[in-house]
């Protein structure tokens, strides 16, 4: 498995690579020195040939993470052999104005002041988001950060392993592709989200869990992976909360003939859920926005279809799909998770 480390200048990238111990730790920055100790004073035009040239000598090995970048400000330094080269990229996300603080006590990395850091740091998470979607390729937002470095150091590295050792939202997505085909002859397949979408309510918080986990609305398999681990700590929690009190959204329920559940609420309440209404639910820990993204794409080869959310988590499979609802909250507002998006191709209902 081969990882790219991507985030802005001052993000941490080499605080989290020096307390790597299981995996190979190579670092971009002095590889291309390495290559020619000239680097840092050519014209981008060769620089891009330095970067092209480490990244195809890269493809011979194997179990690594290293560091890199998408772009400096406006200037995109990415290229298809980066892209060629990584298995799965993971972004460190930084609050603009922490990133700021830092690139004012840095003399290397002030110059980066006069972009626009915020945007600059959505952009890149964007693009490359777009690239992983359009290559199938696994892509993690980590934004485990407090005021200092990172708030949970150990959990980054716990994440950062399991996906060396082969935690993929892309494979889970193919394999349940996979399984949906299996189990359903019919043309159009129905791919539901879950909590405040199937059903009104938010099973979790019905149970007492409350979460700051998606606070970033970023909705990758970093925050899906922590979440499960917060939700299999609600043992029994369908015991909390009878499915006899569950409400349907009847319009959602209707299209369910045909129909699959991709959810990340808790596992026993699902897959009560599940029995109730006699189809199947899929969860996990890599059950993320990005998981039913490539689900619906992965469908599209042979089927049609329609997919039913409510918020971020969804939207990459309500914008993939041939037909898609996005369900209001019941005032008719739409989640604050979507502010910003575009709906086109989408009915609101």
């Amino acid at each position: 498995m081969r990882l790219g480390l991507y985030g802005l200048p001052a993000a941490g990238k080499t605080y989290i690579l020096d307390r790597i111990q299981k995996i190979k730790v190579f670092h971009g920055g002095d590889m291309l020195f390495d290559i020619n100790k000239d680097f840092y004073h050519m014209d981008e035009r060769c620089k891009k040939a330095v970067r092209k040239e480490l990244a195809n000598s890269l493809l011979k090995e194997n179990n690594f993470i290293m560091d890199g970048h998408y772009s400096f400000g406006d200037n995109v330094v990415f290229t298809k052999e980066d892209g060629k080269l990584y298995d799965a990229f993971l972004y460190l996300y930084i609050d603009p104005q922490v990133l700021k603080s830092r690139m004012e006590k840095s003399s290397k990395n002030s110059k980066y002041l006069k972009f626009d850091i915020e945007k600059w740091q959505n952009t890149e998470i964007e693009k490359l988001r777009e690239y992983c979607h359009e290559h199938d390729k696994d892509f993690y937002v980590i934004d485990n950060q407090d005021l200092g470095y990172f708030d949970d150091i150990d959990t980054v590295l716990k994440f950062i392993y399991a996906v060396s050792d082969g935690f993929s939202c892309v494979n889970f997505a193919k394999e349940a592709a996979n399984d949906i085909l299996s189990m359903s002859d019919f043309t159009d397949i129905t791919l539901t989200d879950g909590d405040r979408t199937l059903i009104k309510e938010d099973s979790s918080s019905l149970v007492g869990y409350k979460t700051h986990i998606f606070d970033g609305n970023f909705y990758t398999g970093f925050q899906s992976f922590l979440h499960h681990e917060n939700m299999m700590k609600y043992t029994d929690a369908s015991k909390k909360l009878p499915i006899s009190e569950i409400t349907y959204n009847n319009f959602v329920l209707k299209h369910m003939d045909n129909g699959f559940v991709l959810t990340s609420g808790q596992p026993d309440i699902w897959e009560n859920i599940s029995e109730k209404i006699k189809r199947p639910v899929f969860f996990g820990n890599q059950m993320s926005s990005d998981t039913k993204f490539f689900i619906t794409k992965f469908l599209q080869r042979n089927r049609k279809v329609r997919a039913f959310g409510d918020s971020m988590n969804d939207y990459f499979m309500l914008k993939r799909a041939d037909e898609a609802f996005l369900i209001a909250k019941p005032t008719g507002e739409l989640s604050s998770s979507l502010k910003n998006r575009n709906f086109e191709g989408i009915q609101i209902v």
